[in-house]
């Protein structure tokens, strides 16, 4: 895995900072549904396809941290 590309690192710096501001700051379930919406946009808009299930398990440990709001 060393060799691949994190897909957090397949999203711009914008959208990094979003995902991170998002984990601190809203329920796992809208994190869930940003990620969602954000792979499919990233795949229609500019051609680069972002496993979503694998952005969710690599930001697992932050999500974690937080309880759920809900």
């Amino acid at each position: 895995m060393e060799n691949e590309k994190l897909e957090f690192f397949k999203l711009d710096e914008i959208d990094r900072k979003v995902l991170l501001w998002l984990l601190a700051h809203v329920p796992q379930k809208s994190v869930t549904a940003w990620i969602d919406y954000i792979a499919t946009e990233y795949r229609l808009s500019k051609s680069i396809h972002i496993n979503a299930d694998l952005l969710l398990a690599e930001m697992q440990d932050e999500i974690l941290q937080k309880p759920d709001e809900l």
